[in-house]
């Protein structure tokens, strides 16, 4: 009887010690194909999220709005998306906090084919969805110019970047809210450089990493280590900028060695290491979409902000030692 009991014992041991092992699946998604989304696909392609005992199906999802919703669903546990979207959802009464963000600034470019972005009066210019990154920057973009969006200049929404692009092309719209790699490539193509809203120095959180509070209630373990493999990714990102590279030719489909390095060295920089959402950040969004939702006011921007797991990394010491001298 004993013998027996020790080897239940010790069987139950072992199959502890491979629950232990295996892996935790969650879902996971990305809004877009531009370049900083590039942190997710670093994540998967170098094994950083396995190394913290996660399988995450990463999924594209055309835009922040239907993110959002997926989110929302339960269909995903983080998202990586555009703030825009899921703040707009937050002031909409979905328990959403941004974890992250990791481009805290607008990279968009107009670019068309006009010769200056006062020539865009009376004809359209494309973005992926309303709501989304590039809708919020170019309607930031018209107003500098003293142009009223949907008024003055039509806002047409092609999905994707490569919508935006082939909407050019055929002369659906005059121009189209672009970021790298898809600027680079438009400008070989000819089309002009109309504004570059990243010029203005905005807080925008551009890539965010979203979860609802409830999940990050009631699954802290698993939030944190997919902040573990995040930021390791942001830092391979700038770490290794041929495998980056590499790994956005795989995801957006562009072959061009210029473009892909050019984009690399264009978003490194940017990224930030240790990657927390700013109450400037949010604000704006807020501000930007107070016009069409009066409630976007009376949200306090910190309500919408959980950066636990990135401060305990930080504090820990453990961003630090990913960037050795």
């Amino acid at each position: 009887m004993i013998r027996l009991i020790s080897a239940l014992a010790a069987l139950l041991v072992f199959a502890a010690s491979v629950s232990a092992q295996a892996p935790i699946r969650i879902a996971s998604g990305y809004s877009a194909t531009s370049g900083p989304h590039a942190v997710l696909w670093v994540g998967r392609e170098a094994g950083l999220f396995e190394k913290q005992g996660l399988k995450v199906d990463v999924a594209f999802i055309r835009s922040g709005t239907t993110m959002s919703q997926a989110l929302l669903a339960g269909e995903l546990a983080v998202a990586q998306t555009g703030g825009p979207a899921v703040i707009q959802a937050a002031v909409g009464g979905a328990d959403f906090v941004l974890l992250a963000v990791a481009l805290n600034t607008t990279p968009i470019v107009i670019m068309g084919t006009v010769n200056k972005m006062e020539e865009l009066r009376g004809k359209a210019i494309g973005v992926t969805r309303y709501g989304a990154n590039t809708d919020i920057s170019a309607r930031y973009a018209l107003r500098k110019y003293n142009l009223v969006p949907d008024k003055d200049v039509a806002i047409v929404q092609l999905e994707e970047y490569a919508g935006i692009m082939g909407g050019i092309a055929s002369g659906r719209i005059a121009a189209g809210a672009l970021a790298d790699p898809f600027t680079m490539h438009a400008a070989k193509l000819g089309y002009k450089e109309l504004a570059n809203v990243a010029a203005l120095g905005l807080e925008f959180p551009f890539v965010t990493l979203t979860a609802k509070k409830s999940y990050v209630r009631d699954h802290a373990d698993i939030v944190q280590r997919f902040m573990r493999a995040y930021v390791e990714s942001i830092a391979t990102y700038k770490n290794k900028p041929d495998f980056a590279a590499k790994v956005t030719q795989k995801y957006t489909g562009i072959k061009d060695p210029e473009i892909l390095s050019s984009t690399v060295a264009f978003y490194g920089p940017k990224l930030a290491a240790a990657p927390y959402p700013t109450v400037g950040g949010i604000r704006f969004i807020l501000d930007q979409l107070a016009p069409q939702n009066p409630k976007a006011k009376s949200v306090d921007p910190e309500s919408l902000i959980d950066a636990r797991a990135v401060k305990q990394l930080d504090d820990s010491g453990y961003i630090k030692a990913l960037y050795p001298r």
